[in-house]
């Protein structure tokens, strides 16, 4: 057995042998208990809309709450109630998953559960549900490895300054305005040089270029989840013309977005 942090993953030449992902729905049950069947694969388990306490047969107690994501490794003997529903759509939305190294050995992130991070955003709502949407079991893995390395990054931001976490919060609450790197550095109160500095350093890429993948990211986002028209998505996210906006987007995901809302459907 190798346990090891997802920063640590993600550098590990590692193979995804299992994988399934179910969405759930608890107001009605509420509970779950595996006490005596322990798990046969790995959990990542996103709670949207509700909280939830597990408790292991070791008696160690773990809480979560709306938006974070439980890691349960395999072997875990536990149960666990879900509370706090924010409405009857409230769900949790669940990837089982068996990792291996090169040489054969199982790889854990935990010999517990733990809450591994929160989301703040639907990004990592968006990769769970893409586990779930595709049949295609090469895509699932795909969607999984994407969720490692948005962990990695949730990770690392813990590190961050905190007005450069507060201006990449602020970039994505105002996606529509469009904040300026100027305007970024003087909420911060440095300049504007060491601002664009510092962002790099945190993000390898420049304020302007994290945040044009932002507005690309959202845009995604209500091509999924919406019938805005691709006109509307183009003027509410503030591009010049709608061609622009229509270049921009194939060039991050291979279609453009007639063709990626028909691909959906």
């Amino acid at each position: 057995m190798k346990i090891l942090t997802v920063s640590e993953l993600i550098n590990e030449n590692y193979a995804l042998t299992f994988i399934n992902s179910l969405k759930q729905f608890w107001v009605t049950t509420k509970s779950f208990q595996c006490i005596s069947s322990p798990k046969k694969e790995n959990l990542f388990l996103l709670l949207v809309g509700c909280s939830a306490r597990y408790v292991e047969k070791s008696g160690k107690i773990t809480h979560c709450k709306s938006g974070d994501l439980v890691y349960v490794p395999k072997g875990s003997e536990y149960r666990v109630e879900l509370f706090d529903f924010e409405s009857e759509k409230s769900h949790t939305i669940g990837i089982n998953f068996l990792l291996g190294s090169e040489n054969g050995e199982e790889i854990f992130l935990s010999d517990g559960v733990f809450v591994i991070g929160s989301s703040k955003t639907s990004a990592l709502e968006n990769l769970f549900i893409e586990t779930i949407k595709n049949n295609s079991l090469n895509d699932k893995k795909i969607a999984l490895m994407q969720i490692f390395s948005a962990l990695s990054e949730i990770n690392l931001v813990k590190n961050f300054p905190k007005y450069i976490i507060d201006s990449v919060n602020y970039m994505s609450e105002n996606l529509e305005y469009l904040p300026t790197v100027k305007e970024l550095a003087d909420r911060a109160l440095v300049s504007e040089v060491y601002f664009r500095k510092q962002f790099k350093a945190c993000y390898q890429k420049s304020p302007v270029e994290y945040r044009n993948e932002l507005r690309l990211d959202r845009a995604k986002s209500y091509l999924e989840h919406g019938e805005i028209s691709i006109q509307e998505i183009s003027d509410t996210l503030g591009y010049a013309t709608v061609s622009h906006f229509i270049k921009e987007f194939k060039k991050r995901y291979g279609y453009s977005p007639l063709k990626f809302r028909k691909l959906l459907k």
